[in-house]
């Protein structure tokens, strides 16, 4: 069960009897030994709930409560992705209409857009610009006290995730900045921190002038702004639209419509428990701060996975090993990915660069893109199965559970896999799922391709496809015996 804070300082309020001349500087709030201490208690806390998780489930984490847990201790956010697409607008009246930056727009479904620019469009003109599936709200908030760590919970409403939020003090007109967990914020700077007890809810936390940030204070007023979306849209979907408000007579006349393959960026949903369970294997060391080359990984995974089918990247190390050694790859990573919707791949690879750049500025412009290559992953099953069991039926069940959790698109075949599929895995999937091969009868052996031929290379999407599986089954020996068996 995880520590409790007060109960830690009981035991140190206790125990520092022992040593009365530091007991009395505690009791006095001496800050040179209130903040030792202190510092001591949440590394107790915060390691006793990593604990907790490791003790459940120590290594491949499954029940959703310990992922969600393991979630919550990385700093995982339940944030979404905006979808960004091409708006055509054209213009039937006789006049130049205008439209602001921000104009809501209506797709038909009950889903707001927002005009990311501002767009004239003359008499008869017809013209593009990207609207965002997101819609803003602003909620005032009044500090009631000066507190040190000021906390404050939100929420999205109307059944819509939370896509970005933006905290400004609009007493002093500061516009504040996110800094996760505070990390290198310094004295009185106007930052905030997020963090999540359950994945539904989001809480902002100010800072400390003393310490870290900037201590909130009575009477100031802040505006939090929540950008809330829909998540993923399906392209297809749209059609017409309409703007929400109409201003003028010549803007009834604006037709307004969403045209295939203008897509800029897709949508996404927040992380899934699946999704998360594949980033409760990494250590939890692996944080934002991607100071070992391995992180990167993580924090990709982290921010895009919702928005590709398979994501690759290595450093130089790997690089050496698996293509050979160069002084090219010095200080260099190398980047492979598949985007869910080919027209947002160039997108999708700047983005990624972005946000490698910001964890890392010595890797800014240092990011080779490789294509990918296709390499589905040669796998046999042998298997003997009970005369009341139908050969060509399993056969079939078999085929469509490896495609579904190891095919294309799937999350298994979503990062590398160099030393192909965990044959153990499968074989443990297939017999709990499977019923033929529930009884005491029918029994299935897994092989995987030989690799010491042919390796697998990072830039490989390895998946299984329905030419890539093998499968033999045949009947039991006791088939057709006409003696009673037990």
């Amino acid at each position: 069960m995880t520590l409790d804070r007060n109960k830690l300082l009981a035991s140190i309020g206790s125990n520092l009897n022992d040593y009365p001349d530091i007991a009395e500087r505690w009791r006095a709030g001496d800050p040179t030994v209130r903040a030792m201490i202190m510092s001591m208690v949440e590394t107790v806390y915060w390691l006793s709930r990593d604990n907790d998780v490791n003790i459940i489930e120590p290594f491949i984490k499954s029940k959703d409560r310990t992922i969600i847990a393991d979630a919550i201790n990385k700093g995982i956010m339940p944030v979404a992705t905006a979808c960004q697409h091409l708006l055509t607008i054209e213009n039937n009246s006789n006049a130049t209409v205008t439209l602001s930056q921000g104009r809501q727009v209506d797709d038909g479904t009950g889903r707001q857009w927002r005009l990311m620019a501002a767009v004239t469009i003359l008499a008869g003109q017809s013209k593009k610009v990207v609207a965002e599936q997101s819609d803003i709200k602003r909620i005032p908030l009044t500090i009631p006290v000066s507190e040190p760590f000021y906390s404050v919970t939100i929420n999205a409403t109307d059944g819509a995730y939370l896509a970005g939020i933006g905290v400004t003090n609009t007493t002093t007109g500061e516009a504040y900045k996110h800094t996760p967990k505070f990390m290198n914020a310094g004295q009185n700077e106007p930052v905030y921190t997020l963090h999540s007890e359950d994945l539904a809810t989001i809480t902002i936390t100010f800072g400390d002038s003393s310490r870290a940030g900037k201590t909130v204070q009575a009477g100031e007023v802040y505006e939090i702004e929540l950008t809330q979306s829909y998540g993923e849209v399906d392209p297809d979907s749209l059609r017409q639209a309409g703007l929400v408000n109409l201003y003028t007579a010549d803007e009834a006349k604006l037709n307004l419509y969403f045209k295939k393959g203008e897509i800029v960026r897709m949508g996404a949903d927040p992380l899934s428990v699946a999704q998360l369970r594949l980033l409760a294997s990494f250590p939890s060391m692996y944080d934002r701060n991607a100071v070992f080359m391995g992180n990167f990984d993580f924090l990709i995974r982290w921010h895009f996975m919702q928005r590709f089918n398979y994501m690759a990247i290595w450093n130089e190390n790997t690089q050496d090993k698996y293509y050979g050694p160069s002084l090219d790859n010095i200080n260099h990573l190398n980047l492979t990915v598949v985007a869910k919707y080919n027209a947002e791949a160039p997108r999708l690879i700047e983005e990624i660069k972005l946000m490698v750049a910001k964890a890392d500025s010595l890797l800014d412009g240092r990011v080779r893109v490789k294509a990918m290559e296709n390499r589905p992953y040669q796998i046999t099953i042998n298997g003997r199965l009970a005369a009341v069991h139908d050969i060509e039926q399993v056969s079939t069940e078999i085929k469509e559970l490896l495609l579904a959790n190891y095919g294309k698109g799937s999350l298994a075949a979503s990062h590398p896999n160099l030393d192909g599929f965990n044959l153990q895995e499968i074989a443990t999937r297939m017999r709990a799922t499977i019923k033929a091969f529930q009884d005491r009868i029918s029994d299935f052996t897994v092989s995987g391709e030989d690799l010491s031929a042919n390796p697998i290379k990072p830039h490989q999407w390895v998946y299984l496809d329905e030419s890539s599986i093998v499968i033999n089954l045949t009947r039991t020996a006791e088939t057709g015996n006409s003696f009673w068996t037990m």
